[in-house]
């Protein structure tokens, strides 16, 4: 990082596995996953930042869930919006 930023140091985690994988309805081909994710960030300030107030750092750190996107009749991706649903 170019030293005019003020951030000394940055790094993080993002780890995703499927926890579960169900079929849709009977004669359709419409797949379920689950997800399970963790996710972390680190960031250490240098002397700009400190210098003003905001500590050496931080760090960010959370867990969340994510299912696949729902595909319409062609296959396309469509997200999670109205319809059917999972």
């Amino acid at each position: 990082l170019p030293p005019q930023c003020g951030v000394k140091n940055a790094k993080g985690i993002w780890k995703m596995k499927r926890v579960w994988i169900g079929e849709g309805v009977v004669g359709e081909s419409v797949k379920k996953e689950l997800f399970e994710g963790y996710f972390s960030f680190s960031v250490s300030y240098d002397q700009m930042y400190r210098k003003a107030g905001h500590g050496s750092g931080s760090t960010c750190r959370f867990a969340f869930w994510g299912v696949r996107a729902m595909k319409d009749n062609t296959g396309k991706e469509i997200g999670l919006g109205p319809g059917k649903g999972i």
